[in-house]
């Protein structure tokens, strides 16, 4: 039986680029350690959005980090999911059966297959945007935000108006990469 020391674990952790960090709610939920990636944006305060909905972007750049996508696409993913749900996990848009964070469509779209319980629990509804935006080389490969944005809308929401929602939501992501903690983040050029 092998035995692991706490310097190895962290010495494992530098070696991977990680960094520790707490993360849990202040509500009184259990604490858990995360490795998560120095390249994860976060936001102290997302300017116009509560703490909750601060908290969901953290969520989902977090989930895009460690999904290995980088500040760019991690930009794209919260400024979509703004446009798409103002950051509610249990958003519901009843004219096109859409559900939560990034409005997967049950009658045709991502969210087919998929039960509303789980379409509107943030984590599920993360995992479906990630695993649908690993399809698309031209996502994981941008190297601005406005690249990353047009990427995640014309192949991964796949709206109808293409190019007006790419417009809306490069706009949104101006706003959105100005409350972006960039401490550890390399500089986005657009």
């Amino acid at each position: 039986m092998q035995t692991f020391h706490i310097g190895m674990v962290f010495a494992a952790l530098l070696l991977a680029g990680c960094s520790s960090t707490l993360a849990g709610d202040k509500t009184g939920g259990d604490t858990k350690i995360a490795a998560v990636k120095t390249d994860t944006v976060r936001f102290d305060r997302l300017a116009g959005y509560n703490s909750a909905q601060t908290k969901i972007a953290n969520k989902i750049t977090a989930r895009f980090a460690a999904a290995g996508f980088g500040p760019a696409q991690q930009i794209a993913a919260v400024s979509v999911a703004i446009r798409e749900s103002t950051l509610n996990p249990t958003a519901r848009n009843r004219g096109c059966n859409c559900y939560g964070l990034f409005q997967m469509n049950r009658g045709g779209g991502l969210g087919k297959g998929h039960s509303v319980a789980n379409l509107t629990d943030a984590d599920y509804n993360i995992s479906l945007i990630i695993k649908e935006a690993r399809r698309f080389p031209s996502f994981a490969a941008a190297k601005s935000v406005d690249q990353a944005v047009s990427a995640f809308v014309r192949h991964v929401t796949r709206p109808v108006d293409k190019p007006g929602v790419v417009r809306a939501t490069m706009r949104t992501a101006r706003k959105v990469q100005k409350s972006a903690n960039t401490r550890n983040v390399a500089l986005l050029a657009n």
